[in-house]
């Protein structure tokens, strides 16, 4: 591990691969990374100065979490997939392989991201000045894998979003959104309103140890 001259404040009993860069620096950079307890970040991770995580983190191999990104407990965040700085996420969140979070993002707590979902934060790319707005998913949402998000859209609590998506407006609480163009459903009868905690804390790596909810917290 290259904790880049010291600028790391890691927690007790991490499991940290070789190949991993903490605390990579960039002009202006002003506080260390901190991470809590309990992190297993496997090879090939960078995680920029400026950021901060929460106890029990999961990172996979080959991500990348830029400057300026505030991250609760008990997130899994799996191989290949880049948080871009400046953006949210709370606790007991879980994003699946190969995903691109924009900067501004917010991701509410208790939510799910499937594999190869795009969050993307400007309408108008390199034609005009000014803020950008990403994404941002209530607590408890679901997204499907190869969704894309459009600039400023919300996912409201215990929605759905179905594979495939193009999110292009919001996504009102507790509906099914499918399709492109995007049609909303009322959530099947048989689901319940939100994710199932044990599927989002429990064991997320089948190759090597995971400290979970169950056992520490």
């Amino acid at each position: 591990m290259n904790d880049n001259d010291g600028l790391v404040q890691l927690g007790l009993h991490a499991e940290v691969d070789p190949n991993v860069q903490l605390g990579y620096k960039y002009p202006a950079c002003r506080q260390p990374t901190i991470i809590g307890d309990n992190a297993v970040i496997r090879s090939g991770s960078v995680i920029y100065v400026d950021t901060q995580i929460g106890d029990r983190f999961t990172c996979g191999h080959n991500v990348i979490i830029r400057a300026n990104c505030r991250i609760g407990d008990d997130v899994v965040i799996l191989h290949q997939t880049s948080l871009e700085g400046n953006l949210t996420i709370g606790s007991g969140v879980k994003l699946m392989a190969h995903v691109y979070v924009c900067s501004t993002t917010e991701i509410a707590d208790e939510t799910f991201v499937g594999p190869g979902t795009v969050f993307l934060n400007d309408k108008y790319p390199m034609r005009r000045r000014g803020a950008v707005q990403g994404p941002r998913i209530e607590k408890g949402a679901a997204i499907g894998g190869h969704v894309t998000l459009c600039p400023g859209v919300t996912i409201g609590a215990g929605a759905i979003v179905g594979a495939g998506t193009l999110v292009h407006r919001n996504v009102p609480p507790r509906m099914l959104a499918m399709g492109v163009p995007m049609k909303l459903h009322a959530l099947p009868e048989s689901l319940p309103e939100e994710n199932i905690s044990d599927l989002l804390f429990g064991s997320s790596d089948l190759w090597g140890r995971r400290t979970g909810m169950d056992s520490t917290r």
